[in-house]
């Protein structure tokens, strides 16, 4: 199987982080999300949030709840293969962690997470 996003270019200092995602148009999840139209699921957008702040933490973490999770636009692998993320993470208590990220292109912002509690495991 291929993967389905790549983390680059991560870049973290003070709580405060920025990465790309690049998507691979010809992952399976797409034939399936949807026929025709491929957008990446808000699911994976969740998944990519809780696997950087596993890399800027050096921690494994899993997102345990949400305050805010707002899909704005769409993003579509062929026409937006590179997503760049930015956020903040702090650590509330020993292994429970909080942050706030968002995707966007640039100009165009895909997703907005707020107020994420991940727990390391």
């Amino acid at each position: 199987m291929t993967t389905l996003y790549q983390i680059t270019n991560l870049i973290a200092s003070d709580g405060a982080f920025t990465a790309e995602i690049t998507f691979n148009p010809a992952h399976q999840v797409f034939a399936g999300h949807f026929p025709g139209k491929s957008i990446v699921p808000g699911v994976v957008l969740v998944e990519i949030s809780a696997a950087i702040t596993s890399l800027v933490t050096s921690k494994e973490l899993a997102v345990k709840e949400a305050s805010v999770i707002k899909f704005l636009q769409v993003i579509e692998p062929l026409l937006n293969m590179a997503v760049k993320v930015e956020g903040t993470i702090f650590e509330e208590t020993e292994g429970h962690f909080k942050a706030d990220l968002s995707f966007t292109d640039g100009q165009v912002t895909f997703a907005k997470l707020r107020g994420i509690r991940l727990k390391s495991f």
